[in-house]
C-alpha cells in the first residue's frame, strides 16, 4: 500500500461548478457546510485518468520505451477490473487533522454567533463573482449578462491519496499523471483553471521518481 499526499495549487481563478445557484450567482462552486471550498476526489480522479491518457500517447509518439495501456487500466478500471485500487478522497484547504479542527471552531462560532459568522462570509474569503456576457456585432446580447464564482488564485488543496496493490510501473505512470496535470474546471480557454499538483509518494517526491523514470527510457 502507498500513501501518496497530494497538494493542489491554484494558479488562476478555477470554477469547480456545483451544478447549483441562486438569485446573486449563476453559477456555484462546490463548498462545505461551514463555506469552505473544496476539490471533489472523484472529479480529480477523472482529471487524473485524462492526465496519464496523455502521458501515454506521449511515449506512444516518441518512440520510448514506455508505460503500456495495461498499467492505465490496471488503476483506472474503465473495461476491465484488477486487484488495484487507487482511492482519491476529497482535498481540502488544509492537511485533514487541520481541517477538522477548522471545522469544529467554525461549527462553535456559527452557532454561537450566528449573525455574525456565516457560512457565506466564509465563502467570500476564498472567492470572487466574475461577469460575462455575450456580444452580437459588438453589443451586449440582451439578456446574455450571467456570472459566476471562482476560487481566488494562491488557494491550495490537501488530500492523502491510497494506493493498493500497485507495482513500480503503477506508480511511475501516476507521478508522471500527477505531474502533467496543469488544468481543471471549466472555461478553461479563458484563462481559468490552471493548477500544479506536487504529491510524496510514502514520503518521496513525486519529481524524483519522474526523474529516474526518464533517465531509463531516455
Amino acid at each position: 500500500m502507498a500513501k501518496i499526499d497530494v497538494t493542489i495549487k491554484i494558479l488562476s481563478p478555477i470554477h469547480l461548478g456545483s451544478g447549483q445557484a441562486d438569485v446573486n450567482v449563476d453559477a456555484e462552486i462546490v463548498r462545505d457546510e461551514f463555506g469552505f471550498p473544496y476539490f471533489p476526489g472523484k472529479r480529480f480522479k477523472g482529471l487524473l485518468y485524462e492526465s496519464a491518457v496523455e502521458v501515454v500517447e506521449m511515449f506512444e509518439l516518441s518512440g520510448l520505451a514506455s508505460e503500456k495501456s495495461s498499467p492505465l487500466e490496471k488503476i483506472f478500471h474503465r473495461h476491465s477490473e484488477s486487484d488495484v485500487q487507487l482511492v482519491v478522497p476529497n482535498f481540502f484547504i488544509r492537511p485533514r487533522a487541520e481541517y477538522e479542527r477548522l471545522c469544529a471552531e467554525w461549527k462553535y462560532l456559527q452557532w454561537k454567533y450566528p449573525e455574525i459568522f456565516t457560512a457565506f462570509d466564509v465563502l467570500n474569503e476564498f472567492t470572487s463573482l466574475r461577469y460575462q456576457t455575450r456580444l452580437e456585432d459588438g453589443i451586449a446580447a440582451d439578456g446574455s449578462l450571467h456570472n459566476l464564482r471562482v476560487l481566488d488564485a494562491g488557494l491550495e488543496f490537501f488530500g492523502e491519496v491510497t494506493l493498493l496493490n500497485a507495482d513500480k510501473e503503477i506508480v511511475n505512470l501516476l507521478a508522471l499523471a500527477i505531474k502533467n496535470l496543469t488544468a481543471a474546471g471549466t472555461k478553461r480557454n479563458r484563462g481559468f483553471g490552471r493548477i500544479k499538483c506536487t504529491a510524496t509518494f510514502d514520503g518521496l517526491p513525486a519529481d524524483k521518481l519522474v526523474r529516474k523514470f526518464l533517465a531509463k527510457v531516455a
